[in-house]
């Protein structure tokens, strides 16, 4: 049964990626400026609004026809700060060309679509970028919060906490700890006395085509509501018995929605490791829940972040999490 596309989305506000400061993986020099000097600099000036001096300092490296991604990137947010919107993507365009994986590149042509209200077309920008650098976080972030934005809030707190999984300590995951939490409050609905899960509008968004692509969305809505009926309120505690029980219950009776997200699930509750690694994703969403665990859980908790550091999800291009794939 085919359901059509109404575009819903709420007037909340959603800040778009620039270039964030990197650290360039060459040692060109121009006149005795290295490109890792230039780039700091053109940076720098871009971030307080000199746009004219960063370009000088930047377009140079782009000339030459050898510079890296990162170049491209800052050379087209510089012409888009600018008004030069058009020439911003032509940059980008270019980039890809060099750099067909790129997921910084991926990102701004989203970001372009974003800012021009065209939504479905930027999810598909962020979501190539996935497909093609799976373990650039940002693109994860951008498409997660585009759904937050819609009324299909599934696959946000999938790409969500993915992304929280690869940037992990930055302010930016900090905050987002709060949203995913505050979208899994939200999506519950305490009704009877019992948690009703509504993470699946039939109003959809999707990027490419006018027919939902697959069951995943409704398996999930379904099976959440199941394991969540006895629930009264929603806290990380509960939510840690809701999506314990859910991933199992999921194995067992479609195992054909497995996915690189639920297979890290399953190695943290085999590791024992489960309760306090959602301690650790909801803690800025419910912080005075999160920090009486910790403090009665030295040791589990610990255990878990000496663990969690060297076992981070392996993502690749043969292994990532798209809504494509659950087709």
């Amino acid at each position: 049964m085919k359901k059509y596309i109404i575009l819903l989305f709420m007037l909340m506000p959603f800040v778009g990626l620039n270039a964030q400061k990197q650290t360039i993986k060459t040692d060109s020099t121009i006149i005795g400026i290295s490109l890792q000097e230039a780039y700091d600099n053109a940076w720098n000036n871009y971030q307080i609004g000199y746009y004219k001096k960063a370009l000088e300092q930047i377009k140079p490296f782009y000339d030459r026809g050898d510079a890296p991604s990162d170049v491209y990137q800052l050379l087209g947010n510089i012409y888009d700060a600018m008004g030069m919107h058009n020439k911003a993507n032509t940059i980008y365009d270019e980039g890809l060309l060099r750099f067909p994986k790129a997921g910084n590149l991926f990102l701004e042509k989203g970001n372009v679509q974003f800012a021009d209200g065209k939504y479905p077309q930027a999810l598909y920008w962020y979501e190539k970028g996935i497909e093609n650098d799976p373990t650039f976080a940002s693109n994860y972030y951008c498409a997660s919060k585009v759904f937050f934005l819609s009324t299909e809030k599934v696959w946000g707190v999938m790409y969500g906490e993915l992304f929280m999984l690869l940037e992990q300590e930055s302010d930016r995951c900090k905050a987002f700890s709060k949203q995913l939490y505050d979208v899994y409050a939200e999506c519950f609905q305490i009704s009877g006395g019992k948690a009703i899960a509504d993470f699946d509008n039939k109003i959809i968004v999707y990027s490419d085509s006018f027919e939902r692509p697959n069951r995943f969305p409704e398996v999930f809505d379904s099976l959440m509501s199941k394991v969540a009926a006895n629930k009264r309120y929603i806290s990380i505690e509960n939510l840690i018995q809701i999506r314990k029980q859910f991933v199992s219950r999921l194995s067992l009776s479609n195992s054909d929605m497995n996915n690189v997200l639920f297979n890290y699930w399953q190695k943290l509750i085999s590791m024992g490791y489960f309760e306090a690694y959602n301690y650790w994703l909801f803690a800025y969403g419910n912080n005075a829940e999160a920090t009486r665990w910790i403090n009665n859980n030295k040791q589990k908790w610990n255990s878990f972040r000496a663990w969690f550091q060297k076992n981070p999800i392996s993502l690749s291009e043969k292994n990532y999490f798209s809504r494509y794939l659950m087709e």
